[in-house]
């Protein structure tokens, strides 16, 4: 490659992947079974060539470039923290970094992944770690594949698999009720619509580590028991407040007991 092509995708490269993460809409918005993947397919489009020219950027003649990729990574994670301190209120620097983290989640990582290039994965190991370290996140990565199929379960994951363990159907009463609690409750106001977003960026990996821990089943009943089945009956009580408080106190438990 000539030192004029370099350039080219170099800068390319560089300003793309910060459009990637910039230009986004709100993500939670298209983040629905019926939109997410023609989003998903529109995103991947606009940005193909972005991912293209980090490919050609990454992997040169006689190897891989690793120190560049960690400038691009470097780079992107300057951007972000340089438009987070131009927004003076706390709550919104919160809100807009939790924007960022489901963007990164649903469509970012999945469509770097998606193209399956030699700079996929190491790119998006990186840039999930860095972040991670930079903002005290605890951002995942999943492929497009696997929250395509997970909508498929209506993206309970964690609900579904402790269901599953214990032989429920995906269409049980209690996964149904708790769905049904997440979509005309949670989601109806900022603060619900905010947990569900932290609940997406970290439950697949939560799920992950479960299945690798030596006794599963044992967490997953020990979930049911402390937060799942407390839930079900709050809702049926008619106390829905009582159930988020219970809801958050499962996913800020689980983040700590598997993403710290």
């Amino acid at each position: 490659m000539d030192m004029v092509a370099y350039g080219e995708y170099y800068n390319k490269a560089m300003q793309g992947l910060e459009d990637m993460l910039f230009q986004a809409e709100n993500p939670l918005k298209s983040f629905k079974k019926n939109l997410y993947a023609e989003a998903f397919q529109a995103y991947l489009r606009k940005y193909i060539d972005v991912i293209d020219a980090i490919e050609k950027v990454y992997v040169k003649e006689d190897g891989v470039d690793e120190e560049w990729l960690n400038k691009l990574v470097d780079h992107l994670i300057d951007q972000v923290d340089n438009e987070l301190g131009r927004i003076p209120k706390k709550g919104k620097r919160n809100e807009q970094l939790v924007n960022y983290n489901m963007t990164l989640a649903v469509y970012t990582f999945p469509a770097i992944l998606e193209q399956k290039g030699q700079s996929a994965e190491p790119l998006t190991k990186l840039l999930v770690e860095k972040w991670n370290a930079a903002f005290k996140t605890t951002i995942g990565c999943a492929s497009y594949e696997k929250i395509e199929n997970g909508f498929h379960k209506k993206l309970c994951y964690i609900t579904t698999a402790v269901c599953e363990s214990q032989g429920k159907a995906d269409d049980c009463y209690e996964l149904e009720l708790l769905r049904d609690y997440r979509d005309h409750y949670l989601l109806s106001s900022p603060e619900g619509e905010a947990l569900v977003k932290e609940y997406y960026n970290i439950a697949p990996t939560i799920v992950s580590r479960i299945g690798r821990s030596e006794a599963p089943g044992q967490v997953y009943e020990e979930i049911w028991q402390n937060y799942l089945a407390p839930c079900v009956g709050l809702i049926e009580a008619g106390k829905p407040e009582a159930c988020r408080e219970k809801y958050m106190a499962m996913v800020y438990e689980l983040k700590g007991r598997y993403m710290a």
